[in-house]
């Protein structure tokens, strides 16, 4: 490492966080995830300040639970994919600090599938809602409380839906009961971020694979939509175990279309690594996965 003494400090609170970099007492901030896109823009005001935007590869997503009332309506659950609208989203309230995701893997990742689509199209919403005989029941939307950033885009959400005729309730959680919430299946739809180095698309099974529900797999099953399907689940494990990458790949790709046609789980955006340092920082340059390996190659000036 360049630098041979880091003296960490957890900020939990957004306007702490932004005077104390502001105040030169803090040098390096990676992907502070309490920061709203107004707060970035007003750093990179500050001539003291850099705010360094990379391309990421953790994907903020919509998870429904297929076991509660309302969203275990596939119909419904597509009609909330064709009513928001994420390129706005993208584009004005996180000021293109994001790029619309389309799967839940990365575009990086050598077995992602670039066919899968979910346009914006309110009409088709509406459309599926009449399908569905939808009559206006209040669906909850499970967001982590404390996160201005959350907040914000939770409503432009629940407005996207209302403007479709969905009527949402945001439920702001406390993280750990949030937590708690998704494992014991006490939620009917929640915002969340996956997190880490994802492109190898392994992971696929751990959020869908029908094992891996927190009702077979108390203690660490990720798959809280209690997604369960047999054509998944077989070509999972193939694509797991095959060892020729070219039909690992197809096999991936067919996985992705599976769950993109059940809608477990929607996919809203790619969120950019946002990197807030002092101007004595150098040499910042973060991985897709926004991980803290680059530290070791920070300098200073």
């Amino acid at each position: 490492p360049q630098i041979k003494r880091l003296n960490v400090r957890t900020i939990t609170d957004a306007n702490a966080l932004q005077a104390e970099l502001q105040a030169g007492r803090v040098d390096l901030a990676p992907n502070p995830t309490n920061f709203s896109a107004d707060t970035f823009n007003s750093l990179k005001n500050n001539p003291n300040l850099q705010v360094i935007q990379s391309d990421g590869s953790n994907v903020r997503y919509i998870g429904f639970n297929l076991k509660a009332p309302v969203v275990n309506n596939l119909k419904i659950r597509q009609a909330i994919a064709h009513a928001i609208d994420r390129q706005k989203i993208v584009s004005e309230l996180l000021s293109g600090q994001a790029k619309v995701a389309h799967s839940i893997l990365p575009e990086e990742s050598w077995a992602y599938n670039a066919d899968i689509r979910y346009s914006y199209d309110p009409e088709r919403a509406r459309q599926l809602l009449k399908e569905a005989d939808y009559k206006g029941e209040a669906i909850k939307l499970s967001i982590v409380s404390g996160s201005a950033a959350v907040s914000q885009y939770a409503q432009v959400i629940q407005q996207n839906l209302k403007e479709v005729g969905i009527n949402v309730e945001i439920e702001p959680l406390e993280s750990s009961t949030l937590l708690d919430y998704l494992r014991l299946g006490k939620f009917q739809m929640n915002t969340s971020i996956w997190v880490g180095g994802n492109q190898d698309p392994i992971f696929l099974r751990d959020l869908f694979h029908s094992a891996e529900s927190p009702d077979k797999n108390p203690n660490g099953g990720r798959n809280r939509s209690r997604y369960a399907n047999p054509e998944f689940d077989r070509i999972i494990t193939e694509a797991i175990e095959s060892s020729d990458k070219e039909r690992a790949k197809e096999l991936y790709g067919k996985a992705q279309q599976i769950v993109a046609r059940d809608l477990p789980l929607f996919p809203l955006w790619y969120p950019a690594n946002m990197v807030v340092a002092s101007n004595r920082v150098a040499n910042v340059k973060i991985n897709a996965s926004g991980d803290w390996d680059f530290v070791k190659n920070v300098t200073l000036k």
